[in-house]
């Protein structure tokens, strides 16, 4: 009689601890699954975090269902998770919306620039396309931004694939067309709009990419002094003290300021409007220096903004 009950409470005991196993094992299994779009070390850190969880509940005493229903199901703990580390719902999908939405706008200005501002080079007086052709030459010049528009009209999981074809559709554009110089900074947000999800899926950039940002904002800068340094023309006062506020900025995005981010993207905007307004001999060379600091700084405001406040559960 002693031995049979010992045995059964053996059983008992084996069959309550593969239980227990299967239990948390299932539970692990669900919280991973939901966690793809991290990296492998906040993956592996979360799931630790629920281990731990799970060893304190038996030490006091919980059976892993009671140390489960402390977590919440799989699909609130992993949202909670995802929300704490900047992984909002649907956060990438909006940066590549914002992006495109600012290389369609992009796209409209450079339109009006070369329809109403830029002289006809094909003329040999200063007429404008507009004067020259009519109104038929400004809806063809609006075609990059009805092309750059079409994946924000897409479903959200044909988004991806309709930014890719649009990106290299605008970067054609701009080499093959006599004036698409002008709709270069609209392939390159294009671009970003393709690549910045893919570096923020999860969380702010790293280091590398911010550094990057940075040298490349200020690049033209340097460019331009180094022309001024050679005797290509004069580098005159308000320059400098345009390459430096450029260069601070770049620093700042450097270190992840994203207001920095925004700050350069307004001077991007200034640098468009100024090249259109007075142009000269370093039209494009003024204009694609603002698209890509349009570039730079959205994408940096962007990948650095915080997550919105998840509604609780």
């Amino acid at each position: 009689m002693t031995e049979n009950t010992t045995r059964t409470e053996n059983t008992t005991i084996t069959e309550r601890t593969a239980m227990n196993t299967n239990a948390e094992s299932a539970y692990l299994r669900d919280v991973g699954k939901r966690l793809r779009a991290l990296t492998p070390e906040q993956r592996d850190a979360v799931l630790d975090d629920v281990r731990a969880h799970f060893a304190d509940a038996a030490d006091a005493g919980r059976t892993p269902e009671q140390a489960a229903e402390s977590l919440g199901d799989p699909a609130q703990f992993t949202e909670r998770v995802r929300a704490e580390l900047g992984h909002e719902p649907g956060r990438t999908d909006r940066m590549r919306r914002i992006l495109l939405w600012l290389a369609t706008g992009v796209a409209v200005f450079s339109a009006m620039f070369i329809s109403f501002w830029n002289p006809d080079d094909s003329l040999q007086m200063p007429n404008t396309q507009f004067e020259a052709h009519g109104f038929g030459i400004v809806l063809l010049n609006l075609a990059p931004a009805l092309i750059a528009a079409l994946p924000n009209l897409a479903s959200p999981r044909a988004r991806t694939v309709f930014t890719a074809a649009v990106a290299i559709m605008l970067s054609v554009v701009s080499f093959i067309f006599p004036d698409g110089w002008a709709f270069a900074p609209t392939a390159w947000l294009a671009w970003a709009a393709l690549v910045v999800p893919v570096i923020a899926r999860n969380g702010p950039p790293a280091a590398g990419w911010r550094i990057a940002g940075g040298v490349l904002a200020v690049l033209p800068m340097a460019l331009g002094v180094g022309g001024a340094l050679v005797g290509s023309w004069d580098l005159e006062l308000d320059y400098v003290l345009y390459t430096a506020v450029v260069a601070a900025l770049g620093v700042l995005m450097a270190l992840g300021k994203p207001w920095a981010g925004i700050i350069l993207a307004v001077v991007g905007v200034a640098a468009l409007v100024s090249s259109a307004l007075y142009p000269g001999m370093l039209t494009s060379g003024v204009w694609w220096a603002g698209g890509l600091f349009i570039t730079l700084g959205a994408s940096q405001a962007l990948m650095h903004a915080r997550p919105r406040t998840p509604a609780r559960i």
